[in-house]
């Protein structure tokens, strides 16, 4: 069934295209593994993945800054109101504020309660510290709930009663509730907090304090945002009528479309379909995309392709067409024999480029190792095998065409178009496919990956770990193995050209 002096032949007249074709892949795998790891397409994807980040952090520090301003000033003039009733009932100050605090006391737990909150809840000690903290800065509260660097200048009770309270009201909540937010988020405890929340983003302890969000940057941006949301305000009420039906109604629609304009996040203020594209740029593993499903299901197969559909016409076919097989079958080699030894020459010869590219992988994998790439070893040694269950169904198939036809460019027309048509197929598929970013993917040219076997070397899977590659690398085998036989049968019983 074997031949030595054909498998020579087939070595000799074959060796010097395996060494071309096999350098060639092997040293744009290198090219591709080493510049894509060198840490470009790193930058930009932690880049866009860090200005998304650090744009949606920022947006939850302006909403909590005017969430906390708003508290602040309402609690604030609720107190002054209540300090005035009672210093109208006794005359004492003393007296009027104890009071006052006891009925601030009162309507925190009412505010609290109308949020839905439960008494002993993290956002019921949020409310409470916020609003007592700003009352008396230096008291209970200083230290209990925020860990601050400065606190505010007492609140003043000796102009509880001037025109201008209301100014000195709203300037004094911007500055004590910009203190508090601050000390608050650059707590220990909440930077924990934060770092577990955002941990499915790949962000680490170290790299959230990198974002530069000190107590000083927290507190000048609720600052800002504040005055920014007041001085907005104000000049949208003006233009709203006072004695209108639907006045209330018309200022919170004015306020709850401040808050949102002003708080917009980086993705809030484009459009929804760029938005999504740039979440999916940020969250994409690159590297995997270049290596796994550019390379190894289209760069890397050409060449490899084209020496099968090359080679596989030059064992059978090309040695019919010309005139060559009537002499070896001339011998005491036999059709199986021949038919035997040529397929073994095809797949060894593939098995050996296979077996290179994937030493050639392992070993540039190593050298890039960085903490950005995420494709394993395991992963990678896969994708060589898929790659290979390809170019064996491939190799099958052009081999088949090769047995049934005498003339070469018969062979060569069919199962070399059909192969390449397979690899162009799967070039369109891929911007059609859901590995692109959305930005870039062309939904309708998803339709060539049904048309291509090379779409059954199952990249995804194997990055993301599923099993769903076993089955479909099942089918390949089959369908070479299905190819082979055919080609034997075809070939023991066709008649040949003398």
């Amino acid at each position: 069934m074997f031949s030595k002096a054909l498998f020579k032949q087939s070595v000799k007249a074959n060796y010097l295209m395996w060494c071309i074709i096999t350098f060639a892949v092997c040293f744009m795998l290198a090219c591709v593994m080493l510049i894509s790891g060198g840490g470009d397409i790193a930058d930009v994807k932690n880049g866009v993945e860090d200005t998304i980040i650090k744009s949606e952090i920022e947006a939850n520090i302006k909403g909590r800054a005017i969430n906390y301003y708003e508290l602040d000033e309402a609690a604030l003039t609720e107190f002054d109101n209540y300090f005035i009733e009672e210093y109208a009932k006794s005359g004492n100050a003393e007296t009027a504020y104890a009071t006052a605090v006891g009925r601030l006391k009162q309507y925190a737990d009412a505010v609290i309660s109308g949020k839905g909150y439960s008494a002993d809840s993290d956002e019921a000690m949020e409310i409470t510290g916020l609003i007592f903290y700003t009352l008396n800065p230096k008291g209970a509260y200083n230290n209990f709930y925020a860990s601050v660097n400065e606190t505010p200048l007492t609140y003043d009770m000796s102009s509880v009663t001037s025109a201008d309270r209301a100014d000195y009201r709203k300037g004094y909540c911007k500055n004590a509730s910009a203190i508090f937010l601050a000390g608050n988020m650059c707590s220990e405890e909440n930077i924990d907090k934060m770092v577990k929340q955002l941990e499915d983003f790949g962000v680490t302890k170290d790299k959230y304090l990198s974002f530069g969000y000190s107590y000083s940057f927290i507190k000048h941006l609720a600052n800002t945002t504040s005055l920014t949301y007041d001085t907005r305000l104000e000049y949208e009420l003006d233009g709203l009528d006072k004695n209108s039906p639907d006045y209330d109604e018309k200022v919170s629609e004015v306020k709850l479309s401040l808050v949102g304009d002003i708080t917009g996040g980086f993705l809030a203020s484009l459009p929804e379909e760029v938005a999504e594209a740039l979440q999916e740029v940020g969250s994409a593993d690159l590297y995997n995309l270049i290596v796994g499903s550019i390379f190894y299901k289209m760069a890397g197969l050409l060449l490899p392709i084209i020496y099968v559909i090359m080679v596989s016409n030059s064992l059978i076919a090309g040695q019919v067409d010309s005139g060559s097989m009537a002499y070896v079958l001339s011998t005491s080699t036999k059709r199986d024999e021949v038919t035997f030894t040529q397929a073994a020459f095809l797949i060894l010869s593939i098995s050996a480029m296979m077996l290179m590219t994937t030493l050639t992988s392992v070993i540039c994998l190593a050298i890039v190792s960085s903490p950005d790439i995420t494709l394993t070893y395991g992963q990678l040694i896969l994708m060589n095998l898929g790659a290979f269950m390809v170019l064996l169904a491939i190799s099958g198939l052009c081999f088949m065409t090769s047995c049934i036809f005498n003339r070469s460019k018969k062979a060569m027309a069919i199962g070399g178009g059909l192969s390449m048509f397979f690899l162009v197929a799967t070039m369109l598929g891929l911007f059609g496919s859901p590995v692109l970013p959305s930005v870039i993917r062309l939904s309708a040219l998803n339709f060539f990956n049904y048309v291509t076997i090379i779409s059954l070397f199952d990249t995804i899977s194997i990055i993301e770990g599923t099993l769903a590659f076993l089955w479909k690398f099942a089918i390949l085998l089959v369908m070479a193995g299905v190819c082979y036989a055919v080609g034997f049968v075809k070939f023991r019983k066709k008649d040949l050209p003398l």
